[in-house]
């Protein structure tokens, strides 16, 4: 059976199982506990097959997130396609560019959604009808074909005697979408056309190089293949209207350039304000600027005309293949300034003075913007790793191209937790995330240095989790900001950098040092007490196992900080206080998992108590992040951790949430995920129901589990590594188009949510990989198919690809640097290494873009 016919059998025969049992539903009302025990069964009824699909990588290089007309659902499919912090541009499966959220206009979610239906019976947090934040775009994602925010654009083929077709599902017998995300492509047969044609759609994205990743533009590149035996006379166009001023209504003012260079022809829209009354204000409007189309370099006939069409002809002779590039670029710099720090304006404004000098920029660099790219998508896909794996692992990235990221002109970062939801780059949200730290770490380093630092650091020591737009602290953000400069400067080449933060980072750790309340002796305990502000929204109190967690893994980041700092004296004083913590935190332990200690003080407050959460381990996620070892005993850890399989992974969610109707709408009926908190053992106390945000303990939300996921990966026990991938498996299938899904939007608080990006941690913990460029080492130590086993890795300089069999190892260099002075592969370093294929010695090994290193 499907899994899916799976698990509703195992739920049909789990409801039989109560219904014949002794007790009566309408007499005896079941305990929470009980019904826990009921809707999160122990055996969770998986299919044999499904769990082993977990580990095999598919033989048909085509089995990544790929749908056709028959099998998906392409409309609902919107994979990113625009530059890092340039607002966000869908490629549908069909080939179709929607959203086009580029126009500065504030609303939250990819799409302002108010038509979706609450499930019958169910409540959302806030007991209305769901909002963007609770999971409309879930229950109703949007489609290609309602949402365009004004941008039209179609491109046309046409062939002597045939009808012309237009390049979307309708016009095509056979259609199918490939995502390779950071590039889509489609490919349109049909046995009645002479030419078909393949389209592949990227904006330019080079992991590293973030001024080339954030560029205002999407490229489009359709190949045409004449697979007939006659040549083929063809007629190639691309349509896009003039959308800008429709906001502001300044509609009349639109007006289109024709421009012919040596690199590019195509046109410039734009609002013509030299004879406008206002023209001052005008220009200050947040839908003010150009957009563009342009064929690039191409020799061929075109012509091109004021009604936004560029059109192109050529032969093409039996089995003749031509690729036809096209781009469109876009440069509406006035920031809405309600949510965004006052007035700003986008980065590209400093750069480029409208779209056609951003046309001008890729044109001269297309050859490195898009052969670089192209090779970074091989590289990451060029592995033996599931391809299901490798796509749900970086994806979620993808939020940085997305409305819900901006840099400011002046080269400051922003975000939103969720596409306008939650202001200013929220601490204890994006704390979560690893992929965008690794693909561009100067951004995190702009976090520090321009923001958390500067802009949100307090007198005492604590920081505003929202810089700028907020002024409130958390632990769990203020933990993470010392473990962040940690990871920061392990992924610099940037050797003053440590030294620069090096005195705030101390004042964070001691702000957090205030909270470690005196034992009995009169002496810290290394664990921390009082009001503690959480990613949950609220204020919990007395010994919180996650918070304690992360305060044990933010002093061992301090002792290590301090070490390279030359401080000894505070490198003792946080060794001293860890291990204090270390030993003091295993009174939370309770036997199958961590619980809070709750302040007796404080008996009207949220918290989980006695529940199973999801998060009860995290210090030891952030330690494996950053290389810092084991914080505190293993085997209470990894209880912990098959507790939480045990007790909050869900094989059937609708009928969960049926019984435990408050949440919001991140999965349905026929899902499976890990619950936030379940109290099977008792203990949840009726006062925690009285605040709004219990509703949180029941809902999937795929950030969180990311991070259980991969810290059980990350224990190499077979059964945790197994649980770990299903749990990263029931995420990537509820993200299906093949539900009426959209795979590449993972939604909490909003569309695109920051927290997802743990999704790379998975990876990360899969190869038992960890990077110091301060030290220079480089580690891999894979979990899975080690016998023959090869992956993508990013570092701070470079990135390329690693693998390993039969007692030799390769490193393949595909772009940028790698300096390295260690090397440990597994629990052993090298014997032998040859830089192509000459015998080398560390330390001081220097590799370029193109060199091998092999070791023995």
């Amino acid at each position: 059976m499907q899994r899916r016919q799976f698990l509703k059998f195992a739920s049909l025969s789990t409801l039989s199982y109560y219904a014949s049992s002794s007790f009566s539903f309408a007499a005896q009302p079941l305990s929470p506990e009980q019904l826990y025990a009921k809707y999160v069964p122990i055996n969770k009824g998986l299919a044999a097959d499904w769990l082993q699909s977990l580990t095999t990588r598919e033989h048909d290089l085509d089995a990544a997130i790929t749908s056709t007309k028959c099998s998906g659902q392409l409309d609902v499919i919107g994979m990113t396609v625009g530059g890092v912090a340039c607002g966000t541009v869908y490629f549908s499966g069909d080939g179709r560019l929607w959203i086009w959220d580029i126009f500065n206009q504030h609303h939250e979610g990819v799409v302002a959604n108010n038509k979706a239906r609450n499930p019958e019976g169910l409540n959302n947090i806030s007991g209305r009808q769901p909002r963007e934040r609770d999971g409309a775009n879930f229950l109703i994602p949007p489609s290609a074909d309602t949402h365009t925010n004004g941008v039209t654009q179609s491109f046309l083929l046409k062939t002597t005697g045939q009808k012309t077709r237009g390049m979307n599902a309708e016009d095509w017998k056979n259609v199918q979408f490939q995502g390779r995300w950071p590039v889509g492509t489609v490919r349109y047969r049909d046995s009645n056309s002479p030419v078909q044609v393949d389209l592949s759609a990227y904006s330019p994205f080079i992991p590293l190089r973030l001024e080339d990743s954030s560029l205002p533009l999407t490229i489009l590149e359709y190949t045409l293949n004449n697979t007939s035996k006659q040549t083929q006379s063809v007629q190639f166009a691309g349509r896009l209207n003039n959308p800008l001023g429709q906001f502001s209504g300044n509609e009349h003012l639109r007006s289109t350039q024709l421009i012919e260079k040596s690199t590019w022809k195509g046109l410039l829209h734009l609002l013509s304000t030299d004879e406008a009354l206002n023209s001052d204000e005008i220009k200050k409007t947040l839908d003010y600027g150009t957009m563009g189309l342009a064929l690039i370099n191409d020799e061929l006939e075109t012509t091109i005309d004021t009604s936004g069409k560029i059109q192109t002809s050529l032969e093409l002779k039996p089995g003749e293949s031509r690729t036809l590039r096209f781009a469109i670029a876009w440069h509406l710099p006035n920031l809405n300034p309600s949510h965004h720090c006052g007035s700003r304006q986008r980065h590209y404004a400093s750069r480029f003075a409208n779209a056609a000098s951003v046309l001008d920029y890729y044109s001269q660099h297309q050859a490195h913007l898009s052969d670089t790219t192209k090779k970074w998508v091989q590289t990451w896909n060029d592995s033996t790793l599931p391809q299901w794996l490798l796509d749900r692992s970086i994806l979620t990235a993808n939020t940085l191209q997305s409305q819900n990221c901006l840099i400011f002109e002046d080269g400051r970062f922003w975000a939103w937790e969720g596409v306008g939801c939650c202001p200013g780059t929220c601490g204890h949200v994006w704390q979560y995330s690893q992929g965008h730290a690794r693909l561009f770490p100067a951004l995190e380093r702009n976090l520090r240095e321009v923001t958390d630092f500067t802009i949100g650091m307090k007198e005492a020591g604590d920081i505003r989790f929202r810089g700028s737009n907020g002024n409130s602290s958390s632990i769990d953000a203020q933990c993470a900001y010392v473990l962040r400069v940690l990871r920061d400067h392990q992924l610099s080449d940037e050797h003053g950098y440590l030294r620069r933060v090096w005195e705030p980072t101390k004042r964070a750790l001691n702000y957090l040092i205030e909270f470690d309340e005196s034992d009995s002796r009169g002496g810290l305990d290394g664990l921390l007490d009082g009001r503690q502000h959480n990613t949950l929204d609220a204020e919990w109190h007395g010994k919180v196992h996650v918070l304690c967690s992360m305060y044990l893994a933010a002093l061992r980041a301090g002792e290590e900080l301090a070490k390279r700092m030359d401080d000894s004296a505070y490198a003792k004083r946080c060794a001293d206080i860890f291990a204090l913590g270390s030993h003091k935190i295993n009174s939370l332990f309770n036997g199958e998992f961590y619980e809070q200690i709750e302040d007796p003080k404080h008996t009207g407050a949220i918290g989980v108590g006695k529940g199973c959460y999801i998060d009860q381990v995290m210090g030891q996620f952030w330690s494996n992040q950053v290389g810092l070892g084991r914080l505190y005993k293993p085997e209470h850890q990894k209880t912990a951790l098959r507790s939480l399989w045990k007790y909050n992974f869900v094989p059937e969610y609708g009928a969960f949430r049926q019984e435990f109707k408050k949440g919001r709408h991140y999965a349905g009926q026929g899902d499976s995920g890990l619950l936030m908190c379940t109290w099977p053992k008792g203990g949840l106390r009726p006062n925690f129901k009285k605040h709004w945000q219990y509703a949180y303990f029941n809902e999937f939300m795929t950030g969180f589990e990311y991070q259980a996921a991969a810290h059980m990966i990350a224990e190499r026990d077979p059964d945790l590594v197994r649980n770990g991938l299903a749990i990263t498996r029931a995420i990537h299938d509820r993200y299906s188009d093949k539900l009426g899904r959209n795979p590449y939007n993972e939604i909490e608080c909003s569309d695109h949510y920051a927290r997802a990006g743990s999704s790379y941690a998975v990876f990360l913990a899969l190869c038992g990989f960890h990077f110091d460029q301060a030290i220079g080492l480089l580690r891999f130590d894979p979990v899975l198919t080690a016998g023959k086993f090869k992956v993508p890795f990013i570092t701070s300089e470079g990135w390329g690809t690693y693998e390993q069999q039969d007692g030799h190892a390769k490193i393949s260099l595909h772009y940028g640097t790698l300096r390295l002075d260690q090397i440990e592969l597994g629990q052993r370093t090298p014997s032998t290494l040859q830089l192509n294929n000459k015998a080398i010695n560390l330390p001081a090994l220097n590799m370029q873009a193109g060199d091998v290193l092999t070791m023995t």
